[in-house]
């Protein structure tokens, strides 16, 4: 029987002596009067009784009353009780920081999770990225709520994704996470093509068309990510891109953008691009230079980091990674079998080609594919960086993944904190101590302050 995912001892059988060969030499018991009777079964049942009550009284002073079915096996075990010995259950004060190695052990039911005289649900506080799990291992046992991060899932009933049914394949886009390399390689490598999938994954379930396909993505630093999607968002909200005409840029033409100060004086194209790449230097190196940005979009990037919320991405380049990557309606991931880091994409493309005995030429074609950052990160203050790695939690959390020296720190004001609690159906989850919305923002810098 399985409770919480641990193993209960079976209750002990009792072994009942039994003699079929009754030799005839043995003396029949001698009978006893009714009266004798009666007293030898009065004192029966009053030693019984006695050795019962002695039996709760030390249960009782011990503290190891339990259930039915335990206290039974213990009493027949002569007070060896196998369900309790098979698991530790140490103590776990609540509200403590706990260490990679005591969650993951609750994680892998090593050891029991805390009881709480109260009946609350437990909730252990720990840092992100110190599970000794990978970010496959960890992901499973995400949890995105859809009441907070609803605006975070995919949006459209389908998704277009990359599958290659050549090598039972698929690759799970994540926005601003080598997305564009990764497509470029499935299309030109591994012959896919792009396909709608459910949003929800339940394609990839058991019984879905692509049960029997593996399953894979690319993650990338949510500090560094944020910088990038916020590009990718100032560029195409811009202006200039209401200008342009077609089917394609009508939601661009149509579009009424929440931070309308990001364009203080920009009107065209131009203008952006005077802002990271003066005319001075010349426009044809301005496609793959690095920034020459004297601060001034660095300036926006901030008052914007502090007047968004977190929970209200305007383009899908602004989602989280975690919940993007679940079913908006459970809030738990999709099946994925693969999890790899951008940080060395090209050499994992290059492993995985090689897995399904492709080549990828060595050639620089995939790091061609990566465009310079318009911000100048160097402006951008440290309180501003820690605030994104609060908006960010949930992807530290639920892809244990480190915290970048900016926000590694041990003030605990930033409260950058994960969270190990059970549900209701005896599930481990892992979310954020606290949500985007939860995030103070009494400390926003003097120089962003308006009015």
């Amino acid at each position: 029987m399985m409770k919480n995912g641990y193993s209960q001892s079976q209750q002990p059988k009792s072994n009942m002596a039994a003699s079929n060969n009754i030799h005839s030499r043995t003396p029949s018991p001698r009978k006893l009067s009714q009266s004798q009777a009666l007293f030898t079964l009065s004192a029966l049942v009053y030693s019984t009784i006695v050795m019962i009550g002695n039996f709760y009284v030390h249960k009782h002073l011990s503290g190891q009353l339990y259930d039915g079915e335990s206290l039974k096996a213990d009493f027949f075990a002569d007070g060896h009780n196998n369900a309790r010995d098979e698991i530790p259950s140490p103590s776990y004060p609540f509200g403590e920081l706990y260490d990679g190695d005591t969650l993951t052990s609750i994680i892998l039911q090593q050891v029991q999770p805390p009881v709480d005289d109260s009946q609350k649900p437990f909730r252990l506080r720990f840092k992100p990225g110190s599970l000794n799990l990978s970010t496959q291992q960890t992901l499973p046992y995400c949890y995105s709520d859809p009441s907070i991060y609803k605006q975070h899932f995919p949006q459209a009933l389908h998704q277009v994704t990359s599958i290659s049914d050549t090598y039972m394949l698929i690759y799970l886009m994540l926005p601003k996470s080598a997305s564009s390399t990764a497509r470029w390689v499935m299309d030109n490598v591994l012959n896919a093509s792009d396909a709608p999938l459910s949003a929800l994954g339940y394609e990839l379930n058991e019984g879905g068309d692509y049960e029997n396909y593996t399953t894979l993505t690319f993650v990338r630093d949510p500090l560094s990510r944020f910088f990038s999607s916020y590009d990718e968002v100032f560029l195409r909200y811009g202006p200039w891109m209401k200008k342009r005409k077609g089917d394609f840029f009508k939601k661009y033409n149509d579009f009424v953008h929440p931070y309308p100060y990001l364009y203080e004086n920009m009107t065209d194209w131009d203008d952006y691009q005077d802002a990271f790449c003066p005319q001075s230097l010349g426009k044809e190196r301005c496609t793959r230079m690095e920034t020459k940005e004297n601060g001034t979009l660095a300036l926006r990037f901030e008052r914007f980091v502090w007047d968004y919320d977190g929970v209200s991405p305007f383009d899908l380049h602004l989602h989280l990674q975690a919940p993007y990557l679940s079913n908006r309606r459970t809030g738990k991931p999709k099946r994925i079998d693969e999890i790899y880091s951008t940080t060395n994409a090209s050499e994992s493309w290059k492993y995985i080609a090689d897995f399904y005995g492709e080549y990828i030429p060595d050639d620089g074609v995939l790091d061609a594919r990566s465009a310079p950052r318009r911000v100048n990160a160097s402006f951008v203050s440290l309180r501003t960086k820690q605030r994104i790695c609060q908006l960010s939690a949930i992807d530290y959390c639920c892809l244990n993944l480190e915290l970048p020296p900016e926000c590694d720190i041990s003030e605990s004001d930033l409260n950058i904190y994960c969270s190990l609690e059970m549900n209701k159906r005896g599930e481990f989850q892992i979310q954020p101590w606290f949500h985007p919305h939860q995030v103070e923002v009494s400390d926003r810098p003097a120089y962003l302050r308006v009015g």
